[in-house]
């Protein structure tokens, strides 16, 4: 279990938080290609409300939402080549924040020049826009190999979740929730005992899934290795039938943003996307499944209902939560990277590096006879932490 101060440490991702100051060091998606227009649009993330826009270039503008002299929102502007201006007096901005017109003040005056709003740096590929809100020098955007896949079909659905990111990042790595609340659409693993190995990866970190009864063990119903990769920033890549990648993307402290971007060979070369917008407490229905809940909002019921922010102090972690300790070991690791002046985890300085090809098996499995501590996969210290910890 975690500490209340450890809880809020994890869970708090506004501007001068520590956690806030770890995510602003990765590049998160704002918004998809096809949505970002000369119409300038309002997002959020980290706690911070933007603008976002496309200017006459082409390029994309990311900056603090309200105008600098009366804090009117400037997504009521409108774009005039890659400049925006406000629509209450009139003040015109540049990409990069700088005002650059003060209609009403007096000719000559230099006050402009002494007024410039935050802006942040954009990037596009795959048809998501990023935005990087950290430090200078930005890093590298990392290149997913599903991103980077052109031959075939490519969807991106935006959709909203009523909770902390926290809680669905730990849905990850919490694997051993699959033979139960997935059971009904996936027979091959349902309610099957089943037992987990985790492993550091440079991306992040691999979650495998042994099923017993099953005669190869890394198959799933669908045919492909049941190994997910966890990386930071907070992202999954599923399996080998529908390729796809989920991104997390905190909001605020209370609410998240995922961005699905599936890929499907094909002959065809086409690109969509979508918004998916979802209330609390409203989940598709499926009466012969299990929990009479769909399966595409199950995972979003369980992290929901554990609350906005889950009540981490009173939970009882088991030996199979092994992947939630590891991850928030990692996220700990970064911290305390940061506060050394250094790169937290996963960050890619290195060019060489930036393509990143999930493999589809694990590089560390053993035999099963190694017993639990194989099962697991964990290390040792990753094994005390855990080991007067009640299965419940």
């Amino acid at each position: 279990m975690l500490t209340a101060q450890e809880n809020k440490l994890l869970t708090s991702v506004g501007p001068g938080t520590p956690m806030g100051a770890l995510l602003r060091r990765y590049w998160h998606p704002v918004s998809v290609s096809e949505f970002t227009t000369s119409k300038p649009q309002r997002v959020k993330v980290l706690g911070e409300e933007l603008v976002l826009f496309r200017g006459k270039s082409g390029e994309t503008h990311l900056m603090q939402l309200r105008c600098a002299h009366r804090s009117v929102a400037l997504d009521y502007g409108r774009v005039e080549g890659d400049c925006i201006r406000c629509p209450y007096h009139g003040w015109l901005y540049d990409g990069s924040g700088q005002c650059l017109e003060q209609p009403a003040e007096p000719e000559g005056s230099k006050y402009k020049d002494e007024i410039r709003l935050k802006a942040y740096k954009t990037q596009e590929f795959s048809g998501i826009v990023f935005g990087y809100m950290g430090p200078e020098p930005a890093p590298l955007l990392p290149l997913y190999d599903v991103h980077r896949w052109e031959e075939g079909v490519k969807d991106i659905t935006v959709q909203n979740v009523n909770a902390n990111w926290l809680n669905h990042v730990e849905n990850i790595v919490d694997i051993s929730h699959l033979a139960w609340l997935h059971g009904y659409t996936f027979p091959v693993y349902g309610a099957r005992k089943i037992t987990y190995h985790w492993e550091r990866t440079p991306y992040g970190a691999n979650n495998v899934m042994l099923i017993e009864g099953v005669e190869d063990d890394h198959i799933s119903c669908y045919g492909y290795p049941t190994v997910n990769r966890f990386a930071l920033p907070p992202i999954d890549k599923g399996g080998e039938l529908v390729r796809s990648l989920i991104w997390r993307v905190p909001v605020d402290d209370e609410s998240t943003l995922l961005y699905f971007s599936r890929f499907y060979p094909s002959d065809k070369r086409t690109r969509t996307a979508s918004r998916n917008e979802v209330k609390l407490g409203v989940y598709t229905p499926l009466e012969k499944d299990w929990w009479g809940i769909n399966v595409n909002d199950q995972d979003r019921m369980a992290v929901e209902q554990q609350g906005v922010i889950a009540d981490r102090p009173n939970e009882h972690l088991g030996v199979s939560d092994g992947g939630i300790v590891l991850m928030r070991r990692m996220m700990r690791e970064s911290l305390a990277l940061i506060e050394q002046g250094k790169d937290p985890l996963c960050i890619i300085r290195d060019p060489s590096k930036q393509n990143i090809d999930f493999p589809q098996k694990s590089t560390m499995m053993q035999t099963k006879q190694e017993g639990v501590g194989y099962a697991l996969g964990m290390s040792k210290g990753l094994q005390d932490s855990l080991a007067d910890a009640p299965a419940g």
